[in-house]
């Protein structure tokens, strides 16, 4: 008995120090169970204490069950075992790095999106590239924001593409998801059209990445086979803004399966803005000409569908 109570003393200390994954766990495991027939343990108990410190998932499956079978052998023949069944998890697929996909995207440019573009652009950079957008994603009698960075002009779809067909500038930015047309509160009670809270449909998310060169960005989305993309446009400064299909059904799923998995479970990871996650984020209209950069926004690719063939 006093051999059997060193024992179990030497099976609790046993079962407290395992060694990290990768540095001993079988031969530890085969100490451990030797220990647990020394001092009288049931082969039940041995397994199930030893599977609930483990420092790894046995490998395979059946290795804890053989240490125990080979352990009650040698010191207690005859024990009657039946081993808990346990199958390994199976390995996650390792998850693709941004350089992955841009590596993917094989050095595509903007002549490998334009050629694929479901819908031709085949005009020079200016309005027509708000109208393609306009008149593409929406339809004319959905609210939406199209101005300045703060400023609070909500129209119709249609209202906006008869302003440019008359010749007004294209405005530099616009929310992609339509808008109700009615004032909401913020969160700090003030009231507005352009909020969050006044987002009617939940159709699209805008992507963007600092930190990296056009022709990364391009290679990057092309390498990213399975990104919705809408939209892909130059913002004639060091981005490419992504405008991605998501058509999530209402507010809380927009919560749940685009600001909580989408960003923060993929997007962010691979370095996307963070500061992209909300409904109402801006993004910039193709067909404006920014003076302080003397370039177009241009529309590079329009896809209304978002499924990449």
């Amino acid at each position: 008995m006093k051999v059997e109570n060193g024992a179990a003393r030497k099976f609790d200390e046993a079962l407290r120090t395992w060694p990290p994954a990768g540095s001993g766990v079988h031969a530890h495991l085969m100490t451990a169970a030797n220990l647990a027939a020394i001092a009288g343990l049931s082969p039940a108990e041995a397994e199930a204490r030893i599977l609930s410190t483990i420092p790894r998932p046995p490998s395979p499956g059946s290795e804890v069950a053989a240490a125990i079978r080979k352990a009650y052998d040698a010191h207690k023949p005859g024990e009657q075992y039946a081993p808990r069944k346990i199958v390994p998890p199976k390995s996650k697929p390792l998850p693709m790095t941004r350089e992955a996909f841009i590596r993917r995207g094989d050095g595509a440019a903007e002549v490998d999106w334009w050629e694929r573009s479901p819908i031709r652009i085949d005009w020079e950079p200016g309005p027509r590239d708000a109208l393609a957008v306009l008149g593409t994603l929406y339809a004319p009698e959905e609210y939406l924001f199209v101005g300045e960075r703060y400023g609070a002009d909500v129209r119709t779809a249609g209202d906006w593409m008869r302003r440019i067909e008359a010749g007004e500038p294209v405005p530099p930015h616009f929310i992609p998801n339509p808008l109700t047309g009615q004032e909401h509160p913020l969160p700090d009670g003030k009231l507005s059209r352009r909020g969050d809270s006044a987002v009617a449909s939940f159709r699209f998310a805008v992507a963007e990445f600092d930190g990296m060169g056009k022709p990364e960005q391009l290679a990057f989305w092309w390498g990213y086979r399975s990104a919705p993309i809408a939209a892909l446009i130059d913002t004639g400064g060091k981005s490419i803004h992504a405008i991605l299909k998501v058509d999530a059904p209402s507010r809380e799923a927009w919560e749940a399966e685009i600001e909580n998995k989408l960003f923060a479970r993929v997007l962010c990871p691979l370095g996307c803005d963070a500061a992209c996650r909300n409904e109402a984020r801006l993004s910039r209209l193709p067909g404006h000409f920014r003076r302080e950069k003397n370039a177009w926004q241009r529309l590079l690719y329009l896809n209304p569908e978002g499924i990449r063939r």
